[in-house]
């Protein structure tokens, strides 16, 4: 399955709640837009990771060791052992989906609340630019919401 869709059908009460515009960067990323944050889900040989974007300043950090470091075992349960990259990748995203809605709805709404406890965890790491990717994709939804109000589920870039 195209990674853009396992983002969106992990994501899909997420996206829903919390009206994100789903963005396809690249094939390995996709944006959850929001006005006034961003985050981003990147895949690669080792999984996922998801990162942060201050979009006032262009910059991201990534939070997936601070929001995994955070999770209960519950949110293990019933996840079948992975036994290949795309089987490990569909349990992060589901993982990830489930612990972003129960421990950190305050990062969903965007809230800077728990940058605080982010700066004093262990996972804590330093922002640093948007890459090109990113900032095209940003562009285009900027472009689309100044022209248009851009409104609902699943908007795609």
């Amino acid at each position: 399955m195209e990674f853009k869709h396992e983002v969106e059908n992990n994501f899909a009460d997420i996206i829903q709640e919390y009206q994100f515009n789903l963005i396809k960067v690249n094939e390995d990323e996709i944006m959850l837009f929001h006005p006034n944050y961003a985050l981003t889900i990147w895949k690669s040989r080792e999984g996922i990771d998801i990162y942060y974007l201050f979009l006032q300043r262009l910059e991201k950090v990534k939070i997936t060791n601070f929001l995994f470091s955070n999770y209960e075992k519950e949110l293990l349960a019933n996840i079948i052992p992975a036994n290949n990259l795309t089987d490990q990748i569909s349990n992060s995203l589901l993982i990830h989906a489930r612990g972003l809605s129960k421990y950190f709805p305050e990062v969903l709404s965007g809230q800077n609340d728990w940058v605080k406890k982010f700066k004093e965890n262990k996972f804590y790491n330093e922002p640093r630019a948007i890459n090109k990717d990113e900032y095209s994709a940003y562009q285009t939804i900027i472009k689309n919401i100044n022209g248009k109000k851009i409104e609902g589920f699943q908007n795609e870039i």
